[in-house]
């Protein structure tokens, strides 16, 4: 076997093997960013997801206003009937 031969058989496999691994990174870095694409979409979709949250959390909470306010008045108004009622 001579020089050339020789070359070919050890650097033909080798050649191989790092052209392998570069596809495997390259298509590995396109896994990676759509990945990073997919979470940036599902964060947008949270964030509006909690955005409408909040929206219903404070219209509840004015309700609630609404009617601690009411039940104060209907409280108000018992005691004046209680007060006529014991006179």
């Amino acid at each position: 076997m001579n020089n050339v031969q020789l070359y070919f058989a050890i650097g033909i496999p080798t050649f191989s093997v790092l052209c392998a691994l570069v596809i495997g990174l390259f298509q590995l870095n396109h896994v990676v960013g759509q990945i990073n694409a997919r979470f940036t979409s599902l964060e947008n979709v949270m964030t509006s997801l909690f955005s409408a949250l909040e929206g219903r959390i404070n219209l509840f909470e004015g309700d609630i206003k609404m009617l601690v306010r009411a039940t104060n008045e209907l409280d108000v108004r018992l005691a004046r009937l209680e007060e006529r009622l014991a006179h």
